[in-house]
């Protein structure tokens, strides 16, 4: 399987996001997100246009979307490599801009990659807490934005994502 995620590493340094799927992806789900969700998006102007590392709370898997709605360029995505295990969605997640970790380990192929995004003016999203936290108050965090921040000198902005646990429930405006 590393072999196979090297591909989405190596088509994430080269390209970044493919256009001509990211782009009508957007225009379609922007507005069903805003629209529907009812997204409040507050403090954009604190998200510099360089290289910058997103840190946000998970509780839905949802927030992807959502934050990718609340940052006005494309974004890459740090997502856990079972996300990749079909390669028809794998090859949609990365051209959404997403590239695979391997959780619970150092992924020095997802550094180096996350790497490469932050030194070309990239916005990578890395979850601190390394999976969804449904409830309750925040887990400890993963070492992972600490060393991308040492290793790039890259401000990280957090984002705190709230009522997300809630899209499940499919009820109109219970997502913020």
């Amino acid at each position: 399987m590393s072999q196979d995620l090297e591909v989405y590493h190596e088509r994430t340094r080269r390209r970044g996001v493919n256009s001509l799927v990211y782009w009508p992806v957007r225009a379609v789900v922007k507005p069903a997100i805003l629209a529907y969700f009812r997204l409040r998006r507050l403090g954009r102007e604190h998200v510099p246009e360089s290289g910058v590392i997103l840190a946000a709370n998970h509780r839905s898997f949802l927030d992807p979307f959502a934050i990718g709605c609340a940052v006005k360029r494309p974004i890459f995505f740090v997502a856990k490599q079972e996300l990749f295990r079909n390669r028809l969605i794998g090859w949609f997640l990365n051209c959404m801009g997403a590239f695979p970790v391997r959780r619970g380990e150092s992924d020095e192929e997802s550094v180096k990659t996350a790497l490469a995004l932050l030194e070309r003016g990239g916005a990578v999203v890395i979850f601190p807490e390394g999976t969804r936290i449904r409830s309750g108050s925040l887990a400890k965090p993963k070492r992972g934005v600490g060393r991308l921040a040492l290793q790039s000198g890259a401000p990280v902005v957090p984002i705190a994502l709230t009522g997300s646990e809630h899209a499940r429930v499919c009820e109109r405006g219970t997502a913020a």
